[in-house]
């Protein structure tokens, strides 16, 4: 396997295009405090939630539908709103808007889920799916501008270390959510209140400059999914990237909301014990993503993406064995060091791959790639599990990080720099039109 990346000895060669001055520490902390919010979410989502859910049914396709980070809907609506946030002009800058917009729209829905859970039995779990895809939906729309907002501060050579500390607040929020000995029911409000607090003194307090005065130079709005088709022809390497990234999602996202109840199953231990276990999941992660990070800036985001997919292969496969506590939370700490490797190189590395203008529209086909990825997993998963158990979700995982490696292994960072001059070639030739008859 070809790893092309640069070292601390050589010279990027998209770093010739962004020197940006790099981001003090209060500013750093003020872009991450509201992935601290997110963090309760997503742990809340993934380990608390399921436990709920299995007192309004015990189909483990919905709970595990329901409990993960994706759904179909973001197909169409992930990459339109990451487009949106491009090409938005306003004086309070182009991602803060939908932000601002999309997060206390999800937490109302997230208020409103426990209380659907009071409808009479026909409507109840009706009344619960519908509000957890909206909240769901709701938070990944807000989530794709507030990544796009890293790029947009920062230079090439700070991301990884930055994104380390945008992932260390996350997992502060995820510890917080399962050591918290409170009903899962009060958990609800909590998340949606701390969400609201962090994502407002982020917003308030990150600096994005007005873009009202900003040039076009994107295709008019009708036409962005025709552009967007057009730089997926033209910008390869992100074509690898986001297979990379539908596969390792489905290998994720089979495994991390079965996680608690597979635990649950395996070592006879209560709801209380089973969220701890996830939690040192996330605490090695948090502990690990620092230094990934900074080896992410030194020997390449792609030398660190490649180490985090291959530590979650063995990973799941050591999870084929475990049988007791003590072996969970081995595998589990094993993971977050995995996870650390990946978060903290993955987004640095898709920033890499795309023209700096359009890294919104290419967060949210990201996403999209994980909103397929995700609830495809999530079936067939639910469908394995009912025959086979819940030991089968490491299977699935395996095969997976399989194939997300072999379209990594693709990537090269080298080849997109020519590929980004053409792409905005391509946009140039749309904005200006065909030239003028002699």
């Amino acid at each position: 396997m070809q790893i092309e990346e640069p070292t601390s000895s050589q010279t990027d060669p998209l770093d010739d295009q962004d020197q940006r001055r790099p981001l003090s520490i209060g500013h750093i902390l003020a872009y991450c405090i509201a992935n601290l919010g997110n963090g309760m979410f997503w742990a809340f989502n993934n380990a608390s939630m399921p436990l709920w859910l299995q007192g309004y049914t015990s189909n483990p396709t919905i709970i595990s539908f329901l409990g993960g980070s994706h759904s179909f809907e973001g197909v169409v609506i992930q990459p339109l709103m990451g487009s949106l946030s491009d090409r938005l002009r306003t004086r309070w800058g182009k991602r803060r808007p939908i932000i601002l917009l999309s997060i206390p729209i999800s937490c109302l829905f997230l208020l409103l889920t426990p209380l659907a859970a009071h409808l009479p039995p026909p409507a109840r779990l009706a009344g619960i799916i519908i509000c957890v895809v909206l909240f769901t939906l709701c938070f990944n729309v807000a989530n794709d501008p507030y990544q796009a907002l890293l790029a947009d501060s920062t230079s090439p050579s700070q991301r990884g270390r930055v994104v380390a500390f945008w992932f260390v607040m996350n997992a502060a929020g995820q510890v917080i959510v399962p050591l918290l000995h409170i009903p899962i029911v009060t958990k609800f409000g909590l998340v949606a209140l701390i969400m609201l607090v962090t994502t407002a003194i982020a917003c308030v307090f990150t600096t994005e400059r007005s873009t009202v005065d900003d040039p076009v130079v994107y295709p008019r709005r009708r036409d962005q999914f025709r552009s967007a088709l057009g730089g997926l022809k033209t910008l390869v390497q992100i074509r690898y990237y986001l297979l990379m990234g539908f596969f390792y999602g489905a290998g994720t996202d089979a495994l991390v909301p079965n996680l608690t109840r597979f635990i649950k199953q395996i070592t006879h231990c209560g709801d209380q014990d089973a969220q701890n276990a996830f939690t040192i999941l996330v605490l090695s992660m948090g502990l690990t993503v620092i230094p990934c990070g900074w080896l992410a800036d030194r020997v390449g985001a792609k030398r660190m993406l490649v180490t985090g997919v291959l530590l979650v292969g063995v990973a799941s496969l050591w999870g084929l064995r475990v049988a007791t506590l003590h072996e969970v939370w081995a595998v589990m700490a094993l993971a977050g060091v995995a996870t650390a490797c990946q978060n903290a190189a993955s987004y640095p590395l898709l920033t890499r791959l795309v023209p700096p203008h359009e890294v919104g529209l290419y967060t949210g086909l990201q996403t999209a790639a994980q909103s397929v990825a995700g609830p495809i997993a999530i079936y067939v998963t639910g469908t394995l599990t009912q025959r086979d158990g819940y030991r089968v979700i490491f299977v699935v995982c395996s095969v997976c990080t399989v194939i997300a490696m072999a379209f990594l292994a693709r990537v090269n960072s080298h080849a997109a720099k020519q590929e980004i001059v053409n792409r905005d070639n391509q946009l140039a030739g749309a904005s200006t039109g065909p030239p003028n008859p002699q």
